[in-house]
């Protein structure tokens, strides 16, 4: 079925590569793409348009050249930041927005600027073991504002807490999904999607317009410049020594050290270290701005903060006792630091997914998705044809439990079975791949823990209901 709907997915990453596939998938004629950035090899084991050869172009080109090659759609990549000057262009263009962005202050942006614009909105957000949509209508009424008032940048993003692959995956083609619904003309019931794959469960919380939202309750304003992003609140520069005065046992400089590899160095060195001994940690503005959060969220103490030209010199006191790991400057680590950095991954999980060797059998849609999403995350794939609408997860040499059953969208079991895709939307079937491909990975990366519950789609996606444990 052909839709004749111009999208504008705003950031070509983790979330913006499912939305566009899903959005290929429902038969979107025209995507277009923006984003800043450019593709690296931490980029590659969740945003699926992209190959290694891609590393260093820009994601906005990229990503509509791959969309391009694979659907018959009109894509356009924009490699620019969306801004005001972008807004005039390129939003009042489209027809629905889909945040695809990382970041909470890029986010109240772009939610301001569709109330503005009066543009419908399909925002996601993705965290760890945690994916989110809400429905912007046009004007708001709720708008992201009604419900967590403005954003700021605190509260971290997956380059510094992580975030598994498979759960961008799901989040972006579901918001791609609800993006066609608005574009239509449907006015979807005002929830708040959350996706718990950590907890095996999805609820639709509500979503009710605040009369006195400070963005959607009166007229709607210009959004005002886009800031450069968020900055770590550490006061003026001080003295050209900064380093506090306090005793510790080691210094670690990581002024030039880039995300998500800072975090890692920090928590590396504070894993090697005694308990209750002090490190001294030396970081950019970069680091500035996550380090520090991260730290505290494995448990340890910053007993002080002092700021330097563009930096912060940390001092962090050791709490409980580390496992210590090596870390070593490989391709590797760079392309897989962010599944690392997961406390249920780290290096002993993603050494377990580069070991692994799971066959994906079957030629539809969930299978290509399945397959694609375990091989970038590192597993070695085998595809076997099989017939239209199966797909058989199979783990080889490893024992793997049940992930799949129970579900009128999904029956079946990795390592036993084989998964029934009967009818649905391309938008769902995208979705799917990337939720079997996340529950094969949690069982290679965890084969101990058990997970009796599942994850229940059926309040997110309408009547319609699959499910994974």
């Amino acid at each position: 079925m052909s839709r004749d709907v111009h999208v504008l997915v705003i950031g070509a990453g983790g979330l913006g590569c499912p939305a566009g596939l899903a959005l290929a998938a429902e038969g979107v004629r025209r995507v277009t793409f923006i984003d800043p950035d450019v593709v690296e090899p931490s980029n590659l084991p969740r945003q699926v348009l992209f190959e290694p050869e891609d590393v260093g172009r820009p994601k906005a080109h990229a990503a509509a050249a791959r969309l391009a090659s694979i659907a018959d759609i009109q894509v356009e990549g924009v490699h620019d930041r969306f801004d005001e000057q972008r807004l005039a262009r390129l939003g009042l263009a489209a027809d629905v927005w889909i945040d695809a962005t990382d970041g909470a202050w890029v986010k109240d942006w772009v939610s301001r600027a569709a109330v503005y614009a009066r543009r419908p909105l399909a925002h996601a957000a993705g965290l760890r073991s945690e994916g989110r949509r809400l429905a912007v209508p046009a004007g708001g009424r709720p708008c992201l504002a009604c419900l967590f008032g403005r954003l700021d940048g605190d509260g971290g993003s997956c380059a510094d807490l992580g975030v598994w692959n498979g759960v961008v995956g799901v989040t972006g083609a579901l918001a791609a999904a609800l993006a066609v619904r608005l574009a239509e003309g449907e006015v979807p019931r005002p929830t708040y999607d959350v996706l718990d794959f950590a907890s095996s469960r999805a609820f639709a919380l509500g979503a009710s317009p605040d009369p006195h939202c400070p963005v959607c309750s009166g007229e709607a304003v210009p959004p005002g410049e886009l800031a450069g992003g968020p900055t770590c609140a550490v006061g003026e520069p001080s003295s050209a020594d900064p380093a506090p005065p306090l005793a510790v046992a080691t210094t670690l400089d990581l002024v030039t050290t880039r995300c998500p590899l800072n975090l890692l160095r920090a928590r590396e060195a504070l894993d090697a270290a005694a308990p209750g001994s002090r490190v001294r940690i030396r970081l950019g503005a970069e680091g500035a701005a996550t380090v520090p959060d991260g730290v505290r969220a494995a448990g340890h103490l910053v007993v002080a903060a002092v700021a330097m030209e563009d930096g912060l010199d940390l001092v962090v006191e050791v709490v409980g006792t580390g496992a210590s790991i090596a870390i070593e400057d490989t391709l590797d680590l760079e392309r897989y630091a962010r599944q690392v950095v997961l406390p249920e991954v780290g290096l002993a999980g993603q050494r377990r997914l580069l070991s692994a060797e799971v066959v994906v059998e079957g030629l539809g849609l969930t299978a290509r998705v399945a397959a694609r999403y375990l091989a970038a995350a590192g597993v070695r794939v085998l595809r076997r044809s099989g017939t239209q609408g199966v797909v058989a997860v199979l783990g080889a040499g490893t024992r793997m439990a049940p992930i799949a059953r129970d579900g009128s969208l999904v029956v079946g079991e990795v390592g036993a079975g084989s998964a029934s895709v009967p009818s649905c939307s391309g938008a769902t079937a995208v979705a799917l791949g990337a939720l079997l491909a996340d529950a094969v990975e949690r069982r290679i990366v965890q084969p101990d823990v058990e997970r009796g519950a599942s994850l229940d789609l059926g309040g997110v996606v309408g009547q319609k209901r699959f499910s994974c444990s």
